[in-house]
């Protein structure tokens, strides 16, 4: 996907709140690739589900660490209905393997997949780590954003955003599209990583 475009599904993301295609957009699907080795396009992994959530990660994030238990057990929560979460590793300057190895140190419950060159990254808006993303099973984006509004769970204050955009996808209903987003930036060239603190990002 040319920088021009994705410019140009952010700013309209950013002006009125808009989520639409991504994975089955008329460019060819980004592909990404498991622990394993296998590879899949987007557009495979979203048909497959009725709802699928990408957690952009980085193992350098403190946020990420700070959100994986949130994430783990969301995707247990959710796993009998059809929905698929899946961390997503977007950083160029970011090893894979040693990504792997630290998400299995660290007992990381959902699936890790690399996505080479931040192409997914890019296609659904996502510019720091976690960043969430949901897309339903004909691969429209439905939300970005953030797990919740930096609340534990069971805060009376709490606001689960991202708990209530898979609900809205699945049920459906109402839900908010995309929320403020804050953490680590996702990283797209190999130029030196300065170290990470949890910023506001969009």
């Amino acid at each position: 996907m040319g920088t021009s475009r994705v410019v140009a599904l952010c700013a309209v993301m950013s002006a009125c709140g808009h989520v639409g295609s991504a994975a089955h957009s008329k460019e060819p699907s980004p592909t990404l690739r498991s622990a394993t080795g296998d590879t899949a396009t987007l557009a495979a992994l979203t048909a497959s589900h009725d709802a699928t959530v990408l957690v952009f990660w980085s193992s350098g994030c403190p946020c990420v660490r700070r959100y994986q238990a949130r994430v783990d057990a969301l995707a247990e929560r959710f796993s009998a209905r059809g929905v698929q979460v899946l961390a997503v590793s977007s950083n160029a300057g970011e090893n894979y393997d040693e990504a792997l190895s630290i998400a299995r140190e660290r007992g990381v419950k959902v699936p890790l997949w690399r996505d080479e060159g931040g192409a997914v990254a890019g296609l659904v808006g996502a510019r720091s780590t976690p960043t969430a993303a949901v897309l339903d099973r004909t691969g429209a984006l439905r939300f970005i954003g953030w797990v919740d509004n930096e609340r534990e769970p069971g805060a009376e204050d709490r606001e689960p955003w991202l708990e209530q955009a898979i609900e809205g996808v699945l049920t459906p209903g109402p839900f908010t599209k995309r929320t403020p987003t804050w953490g680590c930036t996702i990283t797209r060239s190999l130029s030196p990583i300065e170290p990470r603190h949890c910023v506001a990002a969009q």
